[in-house]
């Protein structure tokens, strides 16, 4: 089946922020979507959500038996939610259980949500959970080689199931979409961003980085559609960075001995999205700037 073919769909993760961007998206693309999650609202039962607890791995195969490909976004989602251990089990066991299946199943495609904190981030804002120590940046724009360098059970638990993606797409054949996705915001959120202006060090732990959830969906549909084969990862993130400085003048005064190994303009993200542009057409149409004034 050829991924354009692509129309039952199993996303995992429903009723979380990028979750639900991204159920709307494929469903306003004529996607038909199987949503499941663990904590439902009434609204959510409502709305035909189904709640699964991926850890087991007979739910697992349950929910997505008859679709044709996955998008996985269920995991606990960042760095101090939960203890390290318990962070770090979840998110394989849930990981696993959701590869394997697909692989067993066949389905035609896998895309899933790894993070930006699998290239080292954060950067210089201090350990955000023991044992953890804040990774170093090599150079701007951080790209795709600066992976791996994790530095909270949280970012390894995303490394390690890269690896995990890698080497059950070589036995299964079936392509695997990782998204090292940004933080993610929805338009209210851009209302607290003139908070960070006086002072760069305050969001200086992902560059600047963040990515709108509209994108983040619309890089979900585009993993599902696009031409691509084996395991493959990338970037996703807003064009642009959360600051009202140009990208250039913000890094040389936070990070003055990083350097920069292209030109940039004026505010370009410093987590590179080209590989994402690359592999499957990935271009960010939402920005903070379309929202509040940037004086």
């Amino acid at each position: 089946m050829t991924a354009t073919a692509l129309r039952r769909i199993c996303v995992t993760g429903a009723s979380g922020k990028a979750g639900r961007a991204a159920v709307r998206e494929l469903r306003e693309h004529g996607f038909e979507v199987r949503a499941t999650d663990t904590a439902l609202t009434s609204d959510d039962v409502a709305a035909g959500v189904i709640k699964a607890d991926l850890t087991d791995y007979g739910q697992a195969t349950e929910i997505l038996r008859g679709t044709e490909a996955v998008v996985h976004l269920a995991n606990i989602p960042a760095p101090g939610r939960a203890t390290p251990a318990v962070t770090f089990n979840a998110n394989m066991t849930m990981n696993f259980n959701v590869f394997h299946a697909a692989a067993g199943l066949g389905l035609a495609r896998v895309v899933w949500a790894s993070s930006e904190t699998t290239l080292g981030l954060p950067f210089g804002h201090g350990a955000e959970e023991a044992p953890g120590a804040p990774g170093k940046i090599r150079y701007a724009p951080v790209d795709e080689d600066h992976f791996p360098f994790p530095a909270t059970s949280y970012a390894l638990s995303k490394v390690a199931s890269e690896t995990v993606a890698e080497q059950i797409s070589r036995w299964s054949g079936i392509p695997f979409v990782g998204l090292r996705i940004s933080n993610i915001m929805e338009p209210h959120d851009y209302e607290r961003f003139p908070t960070y202006w006086p002072d760069p060090h305050s969001r200086k732990w992902n560059l600047w980085g963040y990515v709108d959830v509209r994108d983040v969906a619309a890089a979900c549909r585009l993993g599902l559609e696009a031409d691509v084969s084996g395991s493959q990862h990338m970037i996703i993130a807003a064009a642009d960075t959360v600051m009202n400085r140009p990208s250039r003048d913000v890094l040389a005064e936070v990070f003055p001995s990083v350097p920069l190994t292209r030109e940039l303009a004026e505010f370009d993200t410093l987590l590179s999205i080209d590989r994402a542009r690359q592999l499957i057409g990935y271009t960010p149409a939402h920005s903070w700037r379309d929202h509040i004034n940037p004086q």
